[in-house]
């Protein structure tokens, strides 16, 4: 048995059978369909990925993604001055 290297272990890569099954599964049809996909790969490096039918589908898609990280960051951001509320 060879000795295992994790430092030869290859980039991990999104299968792309795995994508197109994301991307069939949004949208209510061909012309609605997209998403946009973040993870982190085997050495923490953040990744994305996205797919879109249309570009206006692709700006909403933007759109939510932008509104969601507002209100994470909003969320989590610590109230400096409580007497403000």
């Amino acid at each position: 048995m060879e000795d295992f290297n994790p430092d030869k272990i290859p980039k991990f890569s999104m299968p792309e059978s795995v994508l197109q099954k994301i991307y069939e599964f949004s949208g209510s049809s061909e012309e609605s369909g997209g998403f946009l996909l973040f993870f982190v790969d085997q050495n923490g490096v953040p990744e994305v990925v996205s797919q879109s039918s249309s570009a206006i589908v692709e700006m909403g898609i933007r759109k939510a993604a932008e509104s969601y990280l507002c209100e994470v960051e909003e969320a989590t951001r610590p109230n400096i001055n409580p007497e403000e509320d």
